[in-house]
């Protein structure tokens, strides 16, 4: 009995000390994995600025580029595509960009871009942020979670210890069911994956969550209309002139965000993260 006791003492004071050590140091390296709502060039940018990550890297104080980006050496990386699913998928070719690179892939990038020794980072301080699921329409709910748990599986493999694992947005009416369908699953990840993974710190983030409190008060947050598309989208030939005042519609294109409200939930993002 007092050896078992012995042994759950020592368990959960290595849980306290990495917990109390990645807590204590604020993210100076920031890595992300996603799809159009996370994208900042990797891909195509669904919006008309900046997405809530590249906000929540300003707000660190982190220079993040698209992980495609030249001169990209010792910077925070977005790997994130729009389109993309959480698990396999080659993507397609876009006039000036890429759709559909799924999650795998992208992770699958970022470990090759280790081996090579073209990346490097401090585990204690290098936050790696997955937030997808959005697209995961014909995939069940056991896959997406097999396939973010691989993700991290393969991260961890080669060195990745903090992880933030997205909460997908359920007021959005393009992605409502997908996203009330997943995240009671997403949410069981730390849970799930967590104890695997020795001396690693996986959370969920209630960056979709965010997206939603703008929608259930938009006026606190400068937001008149939050039906109707600002303007139309040049890869699928439809009209790209902007509406009179972009800031104050939630909606860029349809069913995605505008940069003012990607800034938004950047801030609630930084916010949640530092008061961990």
């Amino acid at each position: 009995m007092k050896s078992m006791r012995a042994s759950v003492l020592s368990a959960l004071g290595l849980f306290l000390f990495c917990h109390v050590a990645f807590a204590a140091k604020p993210p100076k390296r920031l890595y992300v994995f996603g799809d159009s709502y996370s994208d900042i060039g990797r891909g195509w940018v669904d919006s008309d600025g900046p997405t809530a990550v590249a906000y929540l890297a300003k707000r660190l104080g982190l220079t993040m580029v698209a992980s495609n980006a030249p001169n990209s050496a010792g910077k925070s990386l977005n790997f994130a595509v729009s389109g993309a699913p959480s698990g396999e998928n080659p993507g397609q070719a876009v006039p000036h960009g890429w759709l559909g690179l799924g999650m795998k892939n992208q992770v699958s990038e970022f470990v090759a871009m280790v081996h090579s020794g073209a990346v490097s980072f401090d585990p204690e301080t290098t936050l790696f942020f997955l937030a997808g699921g959005l697209n995961d329409h014909s995939l069940s709910t056991e896959q997406t979670v097999a396939n973010l748990e691989g993700e991290i599986d393969s991260l961890y493999a080669v060195g990745a210890r903090r992880f933030s694992v997205a909460i997908l947005p359920e007021k959005i009416p393009a992605f409502r069911p997908v996203a009330v369908r997943l995240n009671p699953a997403l949410r069981k990840i730390p849970t799930e994956i967590g104890p695997k993974l020795k001396g690693a710190e996986v959370r969920t983030s209630q960056w979709g969550a965010f997206f939603d409190v703008i929608l259930e008060n938009p006026s606190k947050y400068g937001f008149t209309d939050v039906t109707n598309q600002c303007a139309g989208r040049s890869i699928f030939n439809e009209d790209t002139t902007p509406c009179a005042t972009p800031a104050t519609h939630f909606y860029y294109h349809e069913a995605h965000p505008s940069t003012a409200a990607s800034k938004v939930v950047g801030d609630m993002l930084y916010d949640e993260l530092m008061s961990r």
